[in-house]
């Protein structure tokens, strides 16, 4: 256990994850990439409300409490000794590091300025993999982290080899991730919905 991880919730002592791991593609944002084939993708430009444009004109937006948690991950100090990271097996690679280079999360920042940098994995391979790689990089055993993905078939890879795994099939809800962070450390474990709709 790392003690620097531990921290009070109102009269409760809390351990948090080291490390936080997000899928991208109908979990961070919708549409998936694959879904702007046909003539859109990138190059991305900015709108005024938060949302992203691709070339066709189609809108990418951040789905649930998305903004807000990856704010508070740059601005709570209870977060500074954990690593926010990328596993995603997302079609377009290119178009996925563009988008978290502009969407804007609140007072300048951007989601790559939450996501570790040397952590953000993104290619055709499984989320075992992906998790797996970040252990390795990190150093953080997988019991030590949570991981956020909205496709069940990933959720039960990943919690095959010990991480605490949160299905979130409508994106990361604010209540999805606070029930994750309230029952974490459950390694193995599928926190969620048994089925789509209930966060």
């Amino acid at each position: 256990m790392n003690f620097r991880q531990i921290h009070k919730f109102g009269s409760r002592i809390k351990m948090l994850p080291r490390c936080l791991v997000f899928d991208l593609d109908g979990c961070v944002w919708d549409p998936e990439m694959y879904e702007l084939w046909g003539g859109g993708g990138a190059p991305f430009k900015k709108n005024k409300d938060g949302t992203l444009s691709d070339k066709a004109g189609t809108r990418v937006y951040l789905l649930g409490a998305v903004k807000e948690i990856m704010h508070e991950f740059k601005t709570d100090p209870k977060w500074k000794d954990s690593k926010i990271c990328v596993a995603s097996s997302c079609d377009e690679p290119s178009w996925a590091r563009e988008c978290i280079k502009l969407f804007e999360i609140g007072d300048g920042h951007t989601l790559k300025d939450v996501f570790d940098s040397n952590n953000i994995e993104i290619y055709k391979r499984s989320k075992d993999y992906h998790l797996k790689e970040i252990a390795n990089k990190t150093g953080v055993p997988l019991e030590e982290m949570i991981f956020f993905d909205n496709q069940m078939n990933n959720c039960n890879t990943v919690s095959r080899i010990g991480v605490t795994v949160v299905y979130t099939p409508e994106g990361v809800t604010r209540k999805a991730f606070d029930e994750g962070i309230e029952k974490y450390p459950a390694p193995g474990e599928i926190i969620g919905p048994k089925e789509r709709g209930y966060f």
